[in-house]
């Protein structure tokens, strides 16, 4: 095991200050930096002298480690300054640079560690500045110079975009595999005032995008002051699996006489960072941006020897945009996958693909989110179209103007892989299996391991689909095995789709298939509880028109849950809740579903009749209920269409805070039931909530102004 790793087991470990703001106190001249303004890692060349007393002046007040002065020491950094043919060389200097200075400070009892810095860069790759194989290609080279030079531990730091810090992490595992060592490695991510990092990542999308790399710690530096970490580190404290590390600049940065002053002295500092260790189980701290020998000194008197604090953390196997997280198994609800942006699937997709309408193909994404989908489906499988390009130019519009996280659905490997290394957040694959033998599985397992992401695995093998449970679960067994012990992919990583078929043909041989998949979803589960498992649902309904395919989809969706399902790709907007379905047509669709035929009676021919005068979307004629029903039902539907006409009626004979009280918090507290009975999806209690706050919204100027107040009610 490493030194930096069985030290940081047994204490609170002290990284040094601001190798920028030290540097400017030395005031150096122009032609120290042989001309090359603000190009601080020339001065490992130049003025070594320097860059070493910086680490020696951190060492002498206590800290255990020093960071390289390679923040920007990038292939493409260096290459604005026309240095790019010595970054492994200006790397390598650093490193034996804080080298030296850390043999004068270590002993068999205090060792000192030399941590390779790899700050962002000047270009985001989310924004386009940048592609990111030219971005990898950059920092794996200042990675091996570090490498090469002796560091101990490899920092990503300051991470300003969520794709940069995949890559630059990438990056380091690239070149310590090149040459044949594992050190520990970080990252770190800055968290602006707007509590995001710049392109907009909460915490959350962080955790979930990072989490399945191989990191040492995780954490925060630079942007603002440890006051304004506060949240981000007790979130990261509650779920992020790895140990922490928060180095804050030294308050936010203030202007005073034209020059930048930093407000917070060392011993605030060291308040701070000890509340840290103390209450969210910090392991590493340290200082950024302001911070000096005199910050640091107290820091490292304050945790000299702390031992680290307990932390239970509960990470959620999640998946992410480049703004936010879904997890994989919802708390109240299946993981719903929307299925219209695939051009397989939607004709209007397909169509706004053959037309190159970017616009189109984003508005019906964002539609799919508005609807209730946690997660996109995103194919564009065109014969005679380039499917690598198209996907290119989708995932380039989506990864920005979309918030919801993506499912690369492909059959072609290097569409998966251009897709992958576009998306910053945590995608998902979809998909993988055996038809083909272990080599195509194995490849795919290899890119998602790569890229950290999620894998649908489908349960065929080189005989076939798998119809009948037992055999569903044999190939999901084999199919865990290939990734646990070839790829080091956890159980978590993967979502099994024991695969739905259509019960609707009238054939003999496909009457059980709905019940063998339900008995599948039961068996995996039971067998590898952590993994999620997921079905294309609407394939149960093929063959029937519209409103058959409605019913028998939303009875067949809750049937599953029931039995495990922790994923569906779906078309949200046309998943009905239970208690809106005919409860004989829900009758005779768990009939279909379960293959309870009779002498004289057949559910699918049932079902077909039932629903032979029924459109897709039977609208609901209130007009002859009164206002107060009227409103109930408008909150349990959802309903918003004409919402203000019925609220203005309602006025004319009940106060604003009666309508709120006595109408509309009791269609809230139908839509708790129906929810907790599982007769309503999580997706429709949202809708009846979105209801509920606008009713309120447009209330509200009708509400008196009271100074007292009275016990409320929680919804």
């Amino acid at each position: 095991m490493p030194r930096f790793l069985s030290e940081l087991a047994k204490r609170v470990l002290v990284f040094d200050g601001a190798m920028g703001t030290s540097l400017q106190a030395y005031d150096l001249p122009l032609s120290d930096y042989r001309g090359l303004e603000n190009c601080s890692e020339i001065l490992c060349d130049t003025r070594p002298d320097v860059v070493q007393a910086i680490h020696e002046g951190f060492l002498a007040v206590g800290c255990d480690a020093v960071e390289t002065n390679t923040f920007g020491g990038n292939r493409i950094v260096l290459g604005e300054f026309g240095l790019e043919d010595r970054t492994r060389e200006l790397n390598r200097r650093a490193c034996e640079i804080a080298r030296a200075a850390c043999r004068k400070f270590e002993t068999p009892d205090a060792p000192r560690f030399v941590v390779g810095s790899i700050g962002p860069g000047t270009k985001l790759p989310t924004l386009g500045h940048v592609d990111p194989r030219e971005l990898l290609a950059s920092f794996r080279e200042q990675c091996l110079g570090l490498v090469e030079g002796g560091a101990d531990v490899l920092l990503v730091e300051t991470c300003q975009d969520l794709l940069q810090a995949k890559i630059a992490v990438q990056a380091a595992l690239d070149a310590m595999a090149e040459k044949g060592v594992k050190l520990p490695l970080m990252a770190q991510v800055t968290m602006e005032t707007t509590g995001t990092m710049l392109v907009g990542s909460e915490i959350g999308a962080v955790i979930a995008a990072l989490s399945p790399f191989p990191l040492t710690a995780l954490g925060l530096n630079c942007a603002t002051g440890p006051r304004e970490m506060a949240e981000h580190v007790q979130v990261l404290s509650g779920a992020s699996p790895f140990p922490i590390s928060v180095l804050p600049n030294a308050g936010l940065p203030e202007l005073h006489d034209g020059k930048t002053r930093y407000p917070l002295d060392g011993p605030e500092l060291a308040r701070w960072l000890k509340r840290f260790v103390d209450d969210y189980g910090v392991r590493i701290v340290g200082g950024c941006c302001g911070t000096t020998c005199e910050h640091l000194r107290p820091v490292a008197d304050a945790l000299r020897g702390r031992a680290p604090v307990l932390r239970e953390p509960k990470p959620k196997p999640s998946v992410a945009s480049i703004y936010r997280a879904e997890t994989l198994k919802q708390d109240a609800s299946s993981l719903l996958v929307g299925e219209r942006t695939n051009s397989n699937g939607s004709r209007l997709f397909k169509k706004l693909l053959e037309q190159g309408d970017l616009d189109g193909m984003t508005r019906m994404a964002r539609e799919q989110a508005a609807e209730g989908s946690h997660v996109l489906d995103v194919c564009v499988a065109y014969v005679g179209r380039d499917e690598v390009a198209d996907m290119e130019a989708v995932i380039k519009r989506f990864r920005t103007d979309v918030r919801t996280p993506l499912m690369i659905d492909s059959t072609e490997l290097p569409v998966m892989e251009r897709a992958l290394e576009l998306c910053g957040g945590r995608c998902i694959v979809n998909s993988v299996n055996l038809e083909d033998g272990e080599g195509r599985c194995d490849r795919v397992y290899a890119l998602a391991k790569r890229h950290g992401a999620a894998v649908v695995a489908l349960t065929i093998d080189e005989r076939g689909m798998a119809k009948t449970a037992p055999e569903k679960l044999a190939v999901a067994r084999r199919l865990l095995d290939i990734a646990a012990t070839r790829h080091g992919l956890r159980p978590e990583d993967l979502l099994f789709d024991p695969l739905t078929f259509t019960i609707c043909t009238g054939n003999e041989d496909d009457r059980r298939l709905a019940l063998e998949t339900l008995d599948g979803l039961e068996r995996i589960r039971e067998a590898i509880p952590e993994a999620g498992l997921i079905l294309g649902l609407s394939n149960v309904s093929f063959g029937l028109k519209p409103a058959a395919r409605h019913v028998l989809n939303s009875v067949f969706l809750a049937e599953a849950e029931k039995r495990g399902l922790t994923a569906a790709i779906v078309h949200a907007a046309k998943i009905m809740p239970l208690a809106r379905i005919d409860p004989e047509l829900r009758r005779v669709a768990e009939d279909l579903i379960y293959d309870r035929r009779s002498d004289g009676y057949d559910p699918l021919h049932r079902l077909i009749a039932l629903t032979a005068d029924l459109t897709v979307e039977k609208k609901v004629d209130r007009r002859d209920l009164p206002v107060d029903e009227r409103l109930k039902a408008r909150i349990v539907d959802g309903d918003r269409p004409g919402l203000e006409v019925d609220l203005a009626e309602a006025l004319k004979a009940r106060s604003a805070l009666s309508i709120i009280n006595d109408v509309l918090l009791e269609g809230m507290k139908v839509v708790g039931e129906l929810f907790g009975a599982g007769e309503m999806q999580l997706p429709f209690v949202l809708q009846s909530a979105e209801t509920m706050k606008a009713a309120v919204a447009w209330l509200e100027p009708y509400m008196e102004k009271t100074d007292g107040g009275g016990k409320g009610r929680i919804v």
